[in-house]
């Protein structure tokens, strides 16, 4: 049995855009717990990510855990962003799991520019509001954008192969440290302890 269903949710989105060993991909935002589940589930399929967020501590505990890991930290400069993206070398796709937080970010659009001639981008995030997206870059760069709603009944089986054959760690093996159990009244200790754990593979449970 999985340990961690957020794994589950990015899985589905990297098989929907066919996500191949040796590709670079995009993973953005990387520090909350969907993009860090995404980071390690694209790591495991045999990619090279670039992890880009704002929390430049989660995006360094990111890097350090494994050599296949690039990090840019989002600072909404369009061309900065992109520049940023491109020192390393051909990007072949993206992963966008943002939350509804990031709705005014340009990072999407960074990506986006910064993708190879017939990159995927796989769009996830629970943004509600409407993206600008550069048109001309997805033309004439015959880009290939795709939405996808969690995941489908093959990606669970798929997602367990590289369990059992160990290309995919769950708990300690795979970097998570557990879970801390509060109390209800220990609310703030625990949402305090649930933003100090993103991106850690810990986390905080509050219990009756």
């Amino acid at each position: 049995m999985l340990t961690d269903s957020r794994l589950l949710i990015p899985y589905g989105g990297l098989r929907d855009i066919d996500l191949q060993p040796g590709e670079t991909i995009i993973i953005s935002p990387a520090t909350g717990p969907f993009g860090s589940a995404a980071v390690k589930v694209a790591l495991s399929m045999g990619a090279k990510v670039i992890a880009m967020g704002r929390n430049t501590d989660i995006l360094k505990r990111l890097q350090s855990a494994n050599d296949r890991v690039e990090i840019v930290q989002i600072t909404n400069d369009v061309e900065t962003d992109t520049k940023a993206l491109k020192q390393f070398g051909a990007v072949d796709a993206m992963l966008d799991i943002s939350p509804p937080e990031a709705s005014e970010s340009t990072h999407i659009k960074s990506g986006i520019l910064a993708l190879r001639h017939g990159g995927r981008i796989s769009l996830m995030g629970g943004i509600t509001g409407d993206l600008a997206i550069p048109h001309g870059a997805v033309m004439h760069q015959d880009l290939k954008i795709r939405g996808k709603w969690m995941y489908d009944r093959e990606d669970v089986n798929g997602l367990i192969k590289l369990v059992e054959v160990g290309l995919l760690k769950l708990g300690k093996k795979g970097g998570q440290g557990g879970v801390t159990v509060f109390g209800l009244d220990e609310w703030e200790e625990a949402f305090g302890a649930a933003k100090e754990y993103s991106g850690t593979g810990k986390s905080a449970v509050i219990v009756p």
